[in-house]
């Protein structure tokens, strides 16, 4: 669970990243965009302010707004590097001075070279505007990068959610089949499986049989020790147990100190030697804090007909003697 919360964070963190990246560059890329809607539409005003520049100078009219205008778009696209408009500005400078000429004397000459400068440097504002347009136009390579990562964030994101649903799942299935002290399954599963087995048995016509085991004494080791020594005794029981047993044997915590072990495709004497390796096993190891404790152990074989309440009536029985025997010992029924 610690890898895949590990692996998770991972993740998350890598989607922030690709996340706030994507931010950047979408906004890199929307300020160029406005920059070059800026640009176009300051060009545009300059080739009508031309137009209109040359209007009023051929019937004398007060076009220093205009000039001015004009002045200060060209000077600030040319300070920030706007491509294509160094002609526009050069031919914008000598319309200035035939615009002069022209106020001092308005001859043929002057008015014929005022319309055509005019015309030249409107032509130049025009081309300077397509041409921007179609600079603004192919800067999607910028979007390049934004869509990659946009893919990746997907990726990941899928990633993601997969592995959230997988880790829901398993802790979903930890808590429905495991018991969450010993990790050893729990009584609903182990009823659930014991009816299975049951099933299984009938149809196929085989053996399985069922131990069921307690620790001696057990409440003596809560009230001398505390609870929680005793709950790292029941982890530490588990472990020893389930050591010895089979793959498909299977382990269950059913009460505080009572535990079952299902042995399919068993005969009972299998069943018996399995009991009293558990018990010589726990018999022989010293357990922290509390020493030395035993275990006594009941089992029964499926009987054709049995039901649950059946074999779990025997196992309890036969656990039942092997107390009542003097404890620390294997008793059948």
């Amino acid at each position: 669970m610690k890898r895949q919360s590990r692996f998770i964070f991972i993740i998350i963190t890598v989607l922030i990243l690709f996340a706030g990246t994507n931010i950047f560059l979408f906004q890199r890329y929307m300020m160029m965009a406005k920059g070059d809607v800026g640009t176009i539409n300051n060009l545009g005003i300059v080739r009508g302010s031309i137009q209109r520049f040359t209007k009023l100078e051929l019937v004398r009219g007060e076009n220093e707004y205009l000039k001015n205008r004009i002045d200060s778009i060209l000077d600030t696209n040319i300070k920030l590097n706007t491509p294509h408009l160094d002609k526009v500005y050069e031919k914008w400078q000598e319309l200035k001075v035939v615009a002069s000429d022209y106020r001092n004397n308005p001859d043929e000459n002057n008015t014929d070279l005022l319309i055509q400068i005019s015309e030249v440097c409107w032509e130049l504002a025009d081309q300077a505007i397509l041409k921007n347009q179609y600079i603004a136009e192919n800067k999607t390579d910028y979007l390049i990068l934004p869509i990659i990562f946009l893919a990746f964030e997907l990726l990941f994101g899928l990633i993601l959610i997969f592995i959230i649903k997988k880790y829901v799942y398993d802790n979903l299935e930890n808590f429905a089949a495991y018991d969450n002290l010993t990790k050893a399954y729990n009584r609903r599963y182990f009823i659930e499986y014991l009816n299975k087995e049951i099933s299984r048995a009938e149809r196929k016509n085989a053996s399985f049989c069922l131990i069921m085991f307690d620790i001696d004494y057990f409440k003596n080791v809560n009230d001398t020790y505390g609870h929680s020594t005793g709950d790292e005794l029941l982890k530490t029981l588990t472990g020893i147990v389930q050591k010895d047993l089979r793959k498909s044997d299977m382990l269950s915590r059913i009460g505080g100190e009572e535990f079952t072990i299902l042995l399919p495709d068993t005969k009972i004497k299998e069943a018996v030697n399995t009991a009293e390796r558990a018990r010589k096993a726990v018999e022989n190891y010293s357990f922290k804090d509390v020493g030395k404790i035993t275990v006594s152990f009941g089992v029964t074989a499926y009987q054709e007909g049995d039901i649950i309440d059946d074999m779990l009536k025997r196992s309890d029985t036969a656990l039942y003697l092997a107390k009542n025997g003097g404890r620390n010992r294997t008793e059948i029924i």
